[in-house]
């Protein structure tokens, strides 16, 4: 056991990033289309690959190939890796015998992944440095400063709110390490809960489909990752209801996931996607109308293709909405906390200067 553990822990740092897997799927598809076999196009890739973790990877599937394994198979033992969605796509696409079309249409949609991520954390980046500057400006003001020129004022009563931030001031000289270690436990706490308490889960995930801003943020997410999944899927060849169940694999909010196991489960006993969809509130009605049209003149793939690359030019539009709006309560809550820093200094001072006045 403890032997498994470590090992998923070097899988894990050995991990390659997702550009490689674009690589990966990019030049296999190219190579199919050359006319090379699978395993002699992953021989090919391995020799200009230089991260350790995936040529070990490469050459675990070469080995799994050579054994007589299909690729299917052979990405199934590195799941940690491969996601179910691709892995069960390229199992379609061995039945079909698309697998040039297919392993491109992965590694396009693996690029738009790629792309929103780094959308995801270039808008993250200000914001965050933002707040972790301020919160050391203020610490070190609270520490280191504030305690030396409140000491100036001797023994004369002080303000409210200039004992209220010398309070603070003396907690966090005293209590640092307490501090740091609740704010640990809060975030270890959080990841723990969510990921092993159902219900918290539950309560988190209505959190971010419900609060204003985020919702639409976190709704359209999930509209274009269903759009162009299902899209996909139907493409490659997979059912319907098993590629339902492979969405409420992949999806991560509870809400959305039980949703595809309810459509599953319509779509086995007889509905449509319409049908099952018309009358949720987690999708977009547009998009529900869209499927409609799509399943009564049989194009819904088409119709899905389309709308993924709609809700993909909304999400980035709704990042950039979400922080622009983001931004300015920042810069408010920064400016707040700051304010009363310095009302808490100067307070004394301005009491100090009147009666310097009356003498």
């Amino acid at each position: 056991m403890k032997k498994n553990w470590f090992d998923a822990l070097v899988q894990q740092l050995n991990k390659p990033s997702l550009k490689q897997k674009v690589n990966f799927f990019r030049l296999l598809s190219v190579s199919q289309n050359a006319g090379l076999g699978i395993r002699e196009s992953i021989v090919s890739i391995k020799k200009s690959e230089t991260h350790k973790g995936f040529r070990e990877i490469l050459e675990e599937l070469i080995i799994s190939l050579t054994e007589g394994a299909s690729l299917a198979e052979a990405l199934e033992n590195h799941g940690y890796f491969f996601n179910s969605d691709e892995i069960e796509l390229v199992r379609s696409a061995q039945i079909t015998g698309n697998m040039t079309n297919v392993l491109a249409q992965i590694a396009d949609e693996l690029e738009n992944t790629q792309e929103v991520s780094q959308k995801i954390s270039k808008a993250m980046t200000y914001p965050t440095m933002v707040l972790l500057m301020a919160i050391w400006a203020v610490i070190v003001i609270l520490v280191h400063v504030m305690p030396g020129i409140v000491g100036m004022f001797g023994d004369n009563k002080l303000p409210e709110i200039t004992q209220f931030m010398m309070a603070v001031s003396h907690f966090l000289q005293e209590k640092r390490a307490i501090l740091l270690g609740i704010l640990v436990i809060i975030v270890a706490g959080y990841k723990l809960l969510y990921h092993k308490l159902l219900l918290f889960k539950i309560f988190m995930d209505r959190l971010f489909i419900t609060t204003p801003v985020i919702r639409d943020v976190v709704k359209t997410f999930y509209m274009y990752r269903f759009s162009s999944l299902l899209s996909q899927f139907y493409e490659a060849g997979v059912s319907p209801v098993t590629s339902l169940k492979l969405l409420g694999g992949i999806f991560d909010n509870f809400h959305y996931k039980k949703k595809m196991m309810d459509v599953k489960s319509d779509l086995e006993a007889g509905f449509t996607l319409y049908e099952s969809l018309a009358a949720s509130t987690l999708f977009d009605p547009i998009l529900v109308q869209i499927i409609n049209v799509g399943e009564n003149t049989w194009s819904l793939t088409n119709v899905l293709g389309k709308m993924s690359n709609f809700y993909r030019n909304t999400f980035k539009n709704s990042i950039d909405v979400a922080m622009s709006m983001i931004e300015p309560i920042l810069m408010m809550f920064v400016a707040t906390i700051v304010g009363t820093i310095v009302a808490s200094i100067f307070l004394p001072m301005a009491s100090m200067m009147e009666v310097v006045q009356r003498l």
